[in-house]
This record gives structure tokens, sequence and C-alpha cells, in this order.
């Protein structure tokens, strides 16, 4: 999933009205709060693998399929909502709302949740846009019961947390002292949390799928370059950054931008490939080389933004 500031910004607002479990929340509209007039009566779509797009290939003069890599779809989630009123003017106003929630032809926004054993429990949300729904009128409706279904398209199919994270390290100064211990030893010993150290970047994804994340390199800096410290793999650019310079990389969309403005590409070459951010805990390297090697050469700085996602 892009990681769109304004997106997550509405997920983290639209979040703090889901305060319990099987709640939702969609533009504005709060499902399965205490004693409110809308419940949740059924979810599909969030625990299903979505589509998947292979790159198979007929294996040729011989039998069976030359396996190639396989890539998710989109993700289809239908809610079914059950819309209540003890008269006709709160009936009326509930459906009202929820037509309006679910109303067709808008933009995407954050589908925010919290059900047990989905994403791990927490809250999390979908990007979603309206494609159907549906309302049937019968004798349920005339007693003032409603069964709504909506079916929402998720462009991307993973499931994200609200919270967008983030950290930032220096360039490693080729000339700092090394690290390390010095005895004398004092028992017991203790050690602290990890760090970040100089040149390298921590990041923890605490979900179950792969996350893109976005990079500023900030200048000056010559031919700055991204390492996952565990594969190798990397992004470099040929490219001199000056003080007040950045680039914007974004790993999902594939696009780098020289000061938010100005499109940059990648350096050619096998070693070149977009970074993502596996399960568990993945270090980030920086590298490049100083502008000056006085103070006018400090300043650089590698910043990664995140978040866990799950599948």
């Amino acid at each position: 999933m892009q990681l769109e500031p304004e997106l997550f910004a509405a997920a983290r607002r639209a979040a703090a009205d889901v305060t319990a479990e099987w709640m939702a929340e969609y533009r504005g509209l709060v499902i399965g709060a205490p004693d409110s007039a809308l419940s949740l009566a059924a979810v599909d779509g969030l625990l299903d693998v979505p589509g998947m797009r292979t790159s198979d290939r007929a294996a040729l003069s011989r039998h069976g399929d030359v396996s190639g890599t396989d890539y998710l779809g989109a993700r289809t989630v239908s809610l079914t909502i059950e819309v209540y009123g003890r008269d006709a003017a709160e009936f009326s106003a509930a459906l009202d709302a929820v037509t309006a929630a679910f109303a067709p032809a808008a933009p995407d926004a954050p589908l925010v949740f919290r059900f047990p054993g989905i994403a791990g429990g927490g809250v999390r949300f979908v990007a979603a846009r309206v494609r159907k729904r549906g309302i049937p009128v019968n004798v349920e409706y005339s007693n003032g019961l409603a069964m709504v279904t909506a079916e929402l398209y998720c462009p991307s199919p993973l499931i994200v947390d609200p919270v967008l994270l983030d950290t930032g390290t220096p360039l490693a100064d080729p000339n700092a002292a090394g690290g390390g211990i010095k005895p004398p030893f004092r028992f017991p010993l203790k050690f602290g949390p990890p760090r970040n150290v100089a040149g390298v970047v921590r990041v923890l994804n605490a979900g179950t799928a792969v996350s893109y994340p976005k990079f500023i390199v900030r200048g000056p800096v010559v031919d700055p370059q991204i390492i996952n410290l565990r594969t190798g793999q990397s992004l470099t650019f040929r490219y001199t950054l000056l003080r007040g310079e950045w680039l914007d990389i974004d790993t999902y969309t594939h696009e780098v931008l020289l000061n938010g403005t100005a499109p940059r590409f990648l350096t050619p070459g096998p070693g070149n490939t977009w970074l993502t951010c596996a399960p568990g805990l993945t270090e980030f390297g920086f590298r490049g080389f100083r502008v000056d090697s006085g103070p006018a050469g400090d300043g650089a700085e590698l910043v990664c933004e995140w978040t866990s996602s799950w599948v």
C-alpha cells in the first residue's frame, strides 16, 4: 500500500472511534457501537486470500508449466449491516447515514476495524471504495429492520496499521572511532535496548506481509545508496545532493522525486532493486560520499517511513 499521509491521517482519526472489538468505521459512520442503531451481521473478505496474478509459462515440448512469480491482486470486502430503528424517525435517520457513507463513485477511504484474530486483533484498516450496495425492501424492512450489504473494492490487498512509523540515521563518519566494550567488567552485565547506529536504520514490521517503505535522503551527500544489510539488495543514485536538497523515494509507486517535484531515476544495473520491509526486523544501511571532509560535509541523513502490514 502506498503511504499516503492524508489516508493514514484519516485512518488515525477514525481509529479513535473504534473503541472495542467488533466495531468498524467508514467515512465517519461508526458501526457496532454500544446502543447503536447499526451492527455488523457479517464481514467477508478480510481473512480470504485476495485474487492472484500469476506469471506461469507453459513448458515447451514437455508436460507441465514453468512457475513464475505470484502477485496479489485487489481485495474485495463485503459488509452486512443491520440497521434498526425503534421508531420510523430513528430508522430513517440511521438508513440515511448508511446510504450516505456507502455512496458509490467516491474516492478511496479507510475502512477501520477491530476484529479478533484479524491482523493481530488490533485496530487496522484497508483503503476501500464502494462498488455495490444492496438494501432489500421486504417484511423486515417494513418492521424497521434493514439488512444492508456493501461491497468494497480495495486496490491494495494489504491490511495495515494506521500508525506511520519513522526513523532516521546520519551518514556514518568514516573517521569515527569504533565501538566495543572495555574492561574491567562488573557483574551482573546489563545490556540496553538496541539502538540505531550511524549509517543504519532498523525497521520492525510487526505484521505477516511485506511493507513498502518510503525513504527520504537529505544532502549534502554524493552518490547515496540504501542497502538491505541482510539480503544485499540496494538502491543506488549517481547524483549529488547539496545542503537543503533531498530525494523522496516511494518503493510502492517506484517514484523518485528531487525536492518533492522533479523526477529522478535509479542508476542502471543489476544490483538495483526496490526495497521492502519483510515481516520482522529489517536493517537498512546508508552509504555515500561526503561532499566535504570538513564541517561543510555534515548533515546528510536517511529517513525511513513504514507501517506494519498483514494479508
